[in-house]
């Protein structure tokens, strides 16, 4: 398969998954804590991980609470901003105009990394960065 075809099958792929996705989370809105099960580290360890925050954080952004979003999973709002470059980066590309909205630099990436740990080390020592919406 040639990249412009690729790229048009990510460029596609979103009008399929997210209607479902919407469907899923709104299907399950109303008793998150009861379909949601609690994170093990959080459980036994009594730390945040990387995902903690994680499942409230897109129930958040699809009812377009941003700000209570990032609260709970700043990583997971990037990601999605990142995912979000990328399907555009693949709709331009599908239609054959080559844009670059996505970095390639290794050095991006290993900076972006190690915010990320920062963040995930952080947010077990400062409160203000714990998530907001867990049930424990």
């Amino acid at each position: 398969m040639g990249k412009r075809k690729k790229s048009a099958v990510i460029a596609l792929l979103p009008l399929v998954l997210l209607p479902l996705g919407y469907l899923f989370i709104g299907f399950y809105r109303q008793n998150i804590s009861m379909h949601v099960p609690p994170c093990p580290a959080r459980l036994f360890l009594r730390v945040y991980c990387p995902g903690c925050g994680g499942s409230h954080c897109l129930y958040d952004l699809a009812a377009g609470d941003l700000l209570t979003a990032l609260r709970d999973n700043a990583l997971f709002v990037a990601a999605g901003a990142w995912l979000l470059l990328f399907w555009v980066q693949n709709i331009f590309t599908a239609l054959g105009k080559k844009i670059k909205l996505i970095p390639e630099s290794r050095n991006f990436y290993l900076a972006v990394s190690g915010i990320a740990v920062a963040y995930c080390v952080l947010r077990n020592l400062i409160p203000a960065l714990a998530p907001v919406s867990l049930w424990f």
